[in-house]
């Protein structure tokens, strides 16, 4: 059977999800591919629907692209005969969208390798797909809703991810030299703003939350990915790295040594960050760490975004990476809904120039539907339960805040952020800039520093560049240009 996974926007990040669900149907005998409607276009993406003649359409979708992907679906839809099966985390926690979407003939709810591996065998052999559990399914003018299927208990009894199906759907990743695994899933914290938390409630009773791959093979994972594309650094977008069973890191350090070598960088949430493992992954390759400030106000950051932290277990992390020569990437959450929310973005602002790390990324705060931050807006009148949100994350924020006035300084602060943290003396002229009607300029100026951080500072020189020629001097703009096309 042919299954063609369809991404309408081109993703800064490459959506793992894929990779390993292909690699799940392609061990059952399906050609499985991959493509960006916005790479190709219209017309060659026709092409693409008349010589593969795909039986099924797979969409992998967040709240923020699933108008795109629905609005591209139905397109399709009216020339071309397949069944359109969404999945990712819209789908998982919002599967009513099947009842809005006719043209939506089945959803995947929760984790998908297994599941759509049954429901792809259950089609082609004639049974009742429309009884596979973690699907509900619309067949004979009737919506089918199954319940969930436990999660896998290993990681490791999946195939080995194929990143081939991805690089051929955007061969520009593929010419990166740093390249993004996975080596576990979930997180056992409840932040209000993060779909674990939601996700957790809808497996409760699944055991462990967390859970990790042998350090075998993720490694193996790498090395394939390495004998085939350039790589010179490893990313890893676990949600906290640092979260291991005992031995795990150790095991996986001596291995990674040995057989990859390279610079990698990783996630930590900062009260797992202890000198000792640091010291460890240091002398790994470590380079890169990526901690989570989101709100200096610890207020906010508890009640609200039920963090579980303080800032003297932030900063102590900061110490460590920075004592042990690491690139230090600080997340930020701008545009809380609560009372006065810029003064509470300058106190996460002032902490950032305090610590004064090698870049500090602001994300404007989307509430992602079913996170307990969506509810908490809703109520306290910064979002309409009935009014769509809006597909840009990076853009605009989605709430309304006391007037139109704070809403501009809390968007432009967003795009000018690590300016101020760069140059601490505009710090005091922090509220005028952010007031003036510049929108548009400090969104240009911001993809561009973007761009300029992704491909420059992240990483080791030339770790992020595709290859030694004038083709590298041109990566910043071509990132940039993709940045433009993405919400």
């Amino acid at each position: 059977m042919r299954i063609l996974f369809l991404s309408a926007e081109l993703n800064r990040m490459p959506r793992l999800g894929i990779s390993s669900l292909a690699a799940c149907l392609s061990a059952d005998g399906h050609e499985i591919r991959h493509a960006v409607a916005a790479r190709l276009g219209k017309k060659r993406l026709r092409d693409l629907m008349q010589t593969f003649k795909p039986d099924i359409v797979g969409y992998s979708i967040m709240t923020y692209d699933y108008v795109s992907h629905v609005a591209l679906n139905r397109e399709l839809k009216r020339e071309f005969r397949f069944l359109a099966v969404f999945g990712g985390i819209h789908p998982t926690f919002l599967p009513e969208m099947i009842d809005d979407e006719p043209e939506c003939d089945a959803i995947c709810i929760g984790e998908g390798e297994w599941a759509l591996a049954e429901f792809c065998r259950r089609y082609q052999s004639g049974e009742a797909y429309w009884e596979t559990p973690n699907f509900w399914v619309r067949y004979l003018g009737e919506i089918h809703r199954n319940s969930l299927r436990p999660l896998a208990t290993s990681l490791d009894a999946f195939p080995v991810p194929d990143h081939r199906v991805l690089y051929e759907g955007d061969p520009y990743l593929a010419r990166l030299g740093w390249k993004i695994f996975m080596a576990s899933r979930g997180c056992p914290h409840a932040c209000s703003y993060c779909f674990n938390a939601q996700w957790n409630r809808i497996y409760r009773g699944c055991r462990p939350i967390v859970r990790h791959r042998s350090p075998h093979a993720v490694i193996d994972e790498i090395c394939m990915v390495k004998d085939r594309y350039p790589l010179r650094a490893v990313g890893f977008c676990d949600d906290d790295f640092a979260l291991k069973p005992e031995g795990w890191m150790e095991a996986f350090c001596a291995e990674y040594r040995d057989r990859v070598g390279l610079p990698f960088g990783c996630t930590c949430r900062p009260e797992h960050v202890t000198d000792e493992l640091i010291g460890l992954l240091k002398a790994t390759g470590l380079c890169a760490m990526w901690i989570a400030v989101e709100c200096a106000d610890e207020c906010v950051a508890n009640e609200v975004l039920r963090r579980n932290i303080n800032n003297k277990q932030i900063l102590k992390a900061t110490e460590i990476a920075k004592k042990h020569g690491i690139r230090l990437f600080l997340f930020n959450l701008v545009g809380i809904p609560v009372e006065n929310s810029f003064e509470t973005d300058l106190k996460t602002l002032d902490f950032n120039v305090a610590v004064r790390p090698t870049y500090s990324l602001a994300t404007l705060l989307y509430p992602w539907p079913g996170t307990s931050i969506y509810d908490y807006a809703v109520e306290h009148g910064y979002l309409s339960a009935e009014e769509q949100l809006s597909p840009s994350v990076r853009r605009f924020s989605v709430f309304s805040f006391g007037s139109p006035a704070e809403k501009r300084k809390i968007e432009n602060l967003h795009k000018l952020f690590d300016f101020f943290v760069r140059f601490p003396w505009l710090r005091k002229y922090c509220e005028t800039i952010c007031s003036l009607p510049l929108s548009w300029l400090y969104l240009a100026i911001y993809l561009v520093w973007q761009a300029y951080v992704m491909a420059v500072k992240q990483w080791p020189p030339r770790a992020s560049l595709p290859v030694r020629s004038i083709r590298e001097h041109l990566t910043n703009v071509r990132l940039m240009l993709r940045l433009f096309r993405t919400p």
